[in-house]
């Protein structure tokens, strides 16, 4: 039986337990803590496994109304190292948080712990920050982040101008020329360009004309 991946089910949590006990001397997450991950908490937990066996896990966190996604743990047992699955495990995440609109990855990594740190370095993470006192035995971290999601350059968009016929409707005939760039086809006319003024239109001190 290959290896493989999955989202891990509230029955896994006595074996991510153990794995836990087994990876880490600090910083541990507990029963309750995996059961939380497991069943409620905005994220996913995923894990790897051979012949019913857990190998490891990686977990991230996701931010409501943000486009920022954290690695908050990942573990290998130890006779399972050096075959990559850090790697695979670490794609799949990347690929879950891209799956959830996530264009950036961030995590904390031991100062003391080379492995972990070339691990992400070989797959594009950067460091930005060291935060000091960051775990239970006062060591410090290193903050790493990777851009996992390229969004679209709007610069390939063909905008087309549309001049306005008015001093006070710049802002309705942006408008005008962005649709128009998302809609080839759409013809901006003047008639519009002063209903979107009209309906978007506020007024500053009660003088001269509205912007909007």
């Amino acid at each position: 039986m290959a290896l493989s991946f999955r989202v891990a089910t509230p029955d896994d949590v006595p074996a991510l337990v153990a794995l836990e006990q087994h990876c880490f001397t600090t910083d541990r997450l507990s029963t309750r803590s995996f059961q939380w991950m497991v069943s409620r908490a905005h994220g996913q937990l995923l894990v790897a496994e051979k012949h019913g066996e857990l190998l490891g896990y990686a977990l991230v966190l996701f931010h409501r109304g943000t486009s920022l996604a954290r690695l908050y743990s990942i573990a290998i047992a130890e006779f399972s190292r050096g075959l990559g699955l850090g790697k695979q495990l670490l794609t799949r995440i990347e690929a879950c948080a891209v799956e959830h609109d996530c264009a950036y990855l961030r995590l904390e990594v031991r100062t003391d712990n080379p492995g972990a740190i070339a691990l992400y370095e070989r797959n594009g993470y950067r460091r930005f920050a060291l935060v000091n006192d960051y775990y239970e035995d006062h060591a410090p971290a290193l903050r790493l982040e990777k851009r996992i999601l390229q969004h679209q350059d709007a610069r390939a968009l063909s905008v087309p101008y549309y001049q306005q016929t008015t001093d006070f409707t710049c802002g309705a005939a942006s408008l005008l020329m962005a649709m128009g760039a998302l809609e080839p086809a759409r013809v901006a006319q003047r008639r519009e360009e002063l209903q979107i003024w009209r309906e978007a239109t506020t007024v500053f001190m009660t003088a001269g004309h509205g912007g909007c």
